[in-house]
């Protein structure tokens, strides 16, 4: 769930534009505050491809920058791992309404897409989250592919039927879910090549402190076409999620809380490899949150395994941008940088090469910075 941020970004708006991080690292612009076409730029994905192209992503917002509206999600290209990016284009839109939360994969073990296909995940809505959790309007899922690299984008599916249990028509599904979202954030890849992609779902009426929200998760075995539903996280207000692939094989879930309890990330972690159960969800008090958006990735540097994560550290405002490592799958989160100590937005974070971590985040306009890795874990 997206809570309205006309405040945060009116805020943020009234900020210098920075150039140099709070780590003194350079960031760049990808995606203005606004343009002469669109009002509100929001909600970053980040994909870096097996052969080093890089693709980030953003909701065009066009007439306001409330949530639902007329929204479109636009895609930017970089062949130089991030020097230089290609002019913006549309990856998926639903005519003058809305199409959002952009969860990007690329599929690298389809034997008929040797050279890869990413898969662009996405939402769409006919009314705000707001009516549909009350049983008003529809929100469905979708993915558009791209055999190019992101340069041009096939015909959206519509897989909601498999990848949801709603209760508005034509799905009439008893399980009574409302509204829906995925990500935002890059999806999963799993090393048995299945495509894993968090979300969440409200079910019935709605509840005080968001608790018809919760954190689930759905998945392909056969390259796209057809989908399971992971059964629910078992926290409920558990809500926006990102996904990750630990170093035993297993599956971690990491999640807002968006009933504002715990102030900090919750986490969940399947009890097999395959990722089709999670066990009992936990807070990581080490990954403090304002009630915000998050983003998990797995990757080796240097021959060690890491999780990253990125996400606003601080318990009452949206500022403190961090990016943090782990080399023991999340136990703990010794390594940490902060990016901007200023206020600050969503954020998605995508291995740029053997060297460099890149995250896209929110400041006013959508920046982009590249991190080393040697900044972040100290190695050489």
């Amino acid at each position: 769930m997206k809570i309205s941020l006309s405040k945060l970004v009116a805020s943020i708006c009234l900020l210098a534009a920075s150039t140099v991080s709070h780590a003194g690292i350079p960031a760049v612009s990808l995606y203005p505050a606004s343009d002469a076409s669109t009002a509100c730029y929001r909600i970053p994905a980040l994909l870096t491809l097996h052969d080093g192209t890089m693709l980030a992503f953003a909701e065009a917002r066009i007439t306001s920058c409330a949530d639902f509206g007329n929204v479109k999600i636009m895609v930017r290209r970089s062949t130089d791992h991030g020097t230089t990016w290609s002019t913006q284009q549309v990856a998926a839109s639903y005519g003058t309404l809305q199409a959002d939360n952009a969860v990007p994969v690329e599929d690298t073990t389809d034997p008929n897409y040797p050279n890869g296909r990413i898969f662009l995940f996405y939402n769409t809505g006919n009314a705000s989250e707001a009516s549909v959790r009350a049983g008003n309007g529809l929100r469905e899922q979708w993915y558009t592919t791209s055999e190019d690299g992101g340069v041009t984008w096939d015909a959206p599916v519509n897989i909601t039927a498999q990848t949801a249990k709603l209760s508005a028509a034509p799905y009439n599904n008893p399980a009574d879910w409302r509204t829906l979202a995925m990500g935002p954030g890059h999806g999963l890849q799993t090393s048995s090549g299945r495509i894993f992609i968090a979300g969440n779902h409200s079910a019935g009426a709605p509840q005080s402190n968001y608790t018809d929200y919760v954190a689930y998760a759905f998945y392909s075995d056969d390259h796209g076409q057809t989908f399971n539903i992971v059964p629910d996280i078992a926290y409920p207000g558990s809500n926006e999620s990102t996904a990750a692939q630990l170093s035993d094989g297993r599956v971690m879930m990491n999640s807002r809380d968006q009933s504002g309890a715990s102030k900090a990330r919750v986490v969940s972690i399947t009890s097999d490899v395959n990722g089709n159960v999670f066990g009992t969800p936990y807070i990581d008090k080490t990954l403090i949150d304002p009630v915000a958006e998050g983003s998990l990735l797995a990757s080796t540097v240097n021959g060690q395994p890491y999780l990253f994560f990125s996400n606003l550290a601080n318990t009452t405002t949206r500022a403190d941008l961090t990016l943090r490592a782990s080399s023991d799958n999340g136990q703990t989160w010794a390594k940490s940088l902060r990016i901007t100590g200023l206020s600050a937005g969503y954020s998605d974070i995508a291995v740029i090469d053997a060297n460099n971590i890149g995250i896209l985040y929110e400041q006013s306009s959508i920046k982009f910075m590249k991190v080393p890795f040697s900044t972040l874990l100290g190695t050489p």
